[in-house]
């Protein structure tokens, strides 16, 4: 009974019907109670309750929250936020806690149970506060560390996060909430991110402590930011090269699994393997920039990598590498038995690809003077490519991707064949935007890459940011504090070994495009 006589007389201290004076002098307060515990007075416990206030730290990670807030209010040009403050709280505790050094000051305005006579996660408070404030609910973030006072919130439409104890959620909720309020910020953190490591933006293997040079994400990267100087790459030869229809590819291209060809530093001291200048003899784009890594020394050129080239490069360096003709004849005479434009540029390795089809029709899309939907030379091709997306073939990846990767660059395919291919483009309509919201219901496994390719993807075929709310959100919590870009994660990996495959500074500038985009 008395602890319940002390709970009432609590809650009525907070809602201020209960004067210090008056709780200090109740038998059934919390000072008196343990003074009569302690076998002292209730005024010496209370002078003990107020050092040892003083001694209360503010939370480091909300305090420079705010902080970064308030200073963002000072910008030319930065959305206004409103910061307010509810506590349930007694008057002298309030008036305790304010000689704590915290800056108070940046508050537009802190409501108390003390002042308003009402309490979390009592409704009323809520509606009073926006009543007073004039704020919609839809576009107010709450903060509590008390799940009940959290559902109140949400109950009448503000948006509550509960603030949990110190750790890799509570820093994740933190960045989130940075992202979301100041958009600005993270698109300057991210691009300085970018520019800090502009030509060593490595791709790495997930699990493994192995970094190398590809031209493949620097071609997106490019791509995605026009930035060329954040970018290394390795250009093929100029031949030209006449394609037959009694002759394949792989007979006109001069030993294609030597087309890389590197002197390698013998310092094993890296895990990045450092290499000298070095020219491929190949006239089509090689996977590998550098050495090739946990795979063979030598490595063939590929229709996907040389098609994603075309398809990145600025008009003026075109001029650099074989006309998109002839790099189109190699790759139509190139297919599988089903009549398939196939992965590589070998005999060797006889592959196919569902991603790689994808990126090979775009490149035809943008070059060929024929319509994709009328060529048949690319019809089994076509038909791979919309079966494998009506029929989610990709749903457990493919030999060299994640699902993700083929639903991105078959939103792209969307997006660019609608004028040229309004026949394909229908066929693809059928299927592109439901298939992207199935997948927004499948966990990422918190895979930065595969959350930046979907919400991507999304945005390219037009579907909201609400639509893509969670994995946009998800996908902002883990940008990180010390850098401002964005952990690898994987999008590809290697067709024999599996090893996962992912690139920050790809993922970052996917990120990055997206944010500026939607800003």
């Amino acid at each position: 009974m008395s602890g319940a006589s002390c709970r009432r007389s609590r809650h009525t201290r907070y809602v201020g019907s209960l004067s210090p004076s008056r709780y200090m002098n109740n038998a059934n307060s919390g000072p008196q109670l343990l003074a009569t515990e302690l076998k002292t007075t209730p005024e010496l416990v209370a002078e003990s309750l107020e050092q040892a206030q003083l001694t209360l730290r503010p939370d480091a990670e909300m305090t420079d929250l705010i902080l970064k807030l308030a200073a963002a209010r000072t910008r030319s040009g930065q959305a206004k936020v409103r910061i307010l403050g509810l506590s349930n709280i007694a008057k002298d505790h309030f008036i305790g806690i304010q000689k704590i050094q915290f800056p108070w000051h940046l508050f537009d305005r802190i409501f108390t149970s003390c002042d308003t006579g009402m309490r979390k996660p009592d409704l009323c408070i809520y509606q009073h506060l926006i009543k007073e404030t004039g704020i919609d609910p839809a576009r107010t973030i709450f903060l509590d560390d008390r799940v009940e006072n959290i559902f109140a919130a949400r109950s009448l439409g503000l948006r509550g996060e509960v603030v949990g104890r110190l750790g890799p959620e509570r820093s994740q909720l933190v960045r989130l909430l940075t992202n979301l309020l100041l958009p600005d910020d993270t698109i300057i953190r991210a691009e300085g991110f970018l520019r800090s490591r502009a030509g060593n933006h490595l791709s790495e293997f997930e699990g493994k402590d192995v970094s190398f040079r590809d031209n493949f994400s620097q071609l997106l990267l490019w791509e995605l930011t026009g930035m060329e100087e954040l970018v290394y790459l390795t250009w093929p030869s100029r031949p030209s090269l006449e394609v037959s229809s009694a002759s394949s590819p792989v007979d006109t291209i001069s030993n294609p699994d030597s087309a890389v060809e590197l002197l390698l530093d013998e310092s094993p001291s890296s895990s990045s393997q450092k290499v000298k200048p070095a020219t491929t003899s190949s006239p089509f784009w090689n996977y590998f920039s550098s050495q090739p890594v946990l795979t063979t020394n030598t490595f063939p050129a590929d229709a996907d990598t040389t098609s994603i080239a075309y398809l990145s490069l600025p008009e003026q360096h075109l001029s650099s590498v074989v006309p998109p003709s002839e790099a189109m004849a190699a790759m139509a005479a190139n297919t599988s038995a089903d009549g398939i434009i196939q992965v590589y540029f070998s005999s060797s390795r006889p592959h196919t690809c569902p991603v790689v089809c994808v990126n090979v029709l775009r490149f035809f899309n943008k070059f060929s003077s024929t319509p994709v939907e009328t060529d048949d030379r690319l019809k089994p091709t076509v038909d791979f490519v919309i079966n494998s997306l009506a029929n989610r073939a990709y749903v457990h990846g493919s030999r060299y991707y994640v699902p993700e990767a083929f639903l991105y660059f078959a939103a792209l395919f969307y997006n660019e064949c609608k004028g040229s291919s309004p026949g394909l483009w229908g066929r693809l309509d059928e299927h592109m935007k439901g298939a992207l919201l199935e997948r927004l219901r499948v966990s990422a496994a918190g895979n930065a890459a595969a959350l930046a390719m979907r919400v991507r993807a999304c945005q390219v075929v037009g579907l909201g940011r609400e639509v893509a709310k969670g994995d946009f959100e998800e996908l902002l919590g883990l940008q990180r504090g010390e850098d401002g870009g964005w952990q690898a994660g994987w999008f590809c990996r290697m067709g024999r070994t599996g090893d996962a495959i992912g690139n920050r500074g790809l993922t970052t500038g996917m990120v990055w495009r997206v944010l500026r985009d939607w800003s």
